[in-house]
């Protein structure tokens, strides 16, 4: 199974789908599925994989542990953060939140496949 392939199927579920990526944990991105070829998902990873640092760090400081799923909801988007591993994450954002829990079921099962190959 290809990333590309992984992140299609995600795609496809979420009716509302701006874009979802594989990222890994400096920022990069790895691979990419876009609804809109306007959207700017290279931006948007960019600043919230600070905030997966920030969130990780605050977790392990309250001695919660490392943190595994992220979401943020904002005016315009939802955004669905999913740890793979260590070293990469799944990155989702939707139109709105209303079919966000689709999307972290099929995230969750993706990134299990993902493993293996990261």
């Amino acid at each position: 199974m290809s990333f590309r392939e992984g992140l299609e199927r995600i795609a496809e579920k979420v009716d509302d789908l701006l874009g979802v990526a594989i990222v890994d944990s400096e920022g990069i991105l790895v691979q990419e599925v876009k609804a809109d070829p306007s959207f700017d998902l290279i931006s948007l990873v960019a600043e919230y994989s600070a905030f997966v640092k920030a969130a990780d760090k605050a977790s392990v400081s309250m001695e919660l542990g490392p943190s595994y799923e992220i979401m943020v909801t904002t005016d315009k988007m939802a955004i669905m953060i999913k740890k793979i591993n260590d070293g990469y994450f799944l990155l989702l954002a939707a139109e709105s939140d209303q079919y966000i829990g689709k999307g972290r079921f099929f995230m969750k099962r993706e990134a299990a496949a993902f493993v293996e190959d990261l």
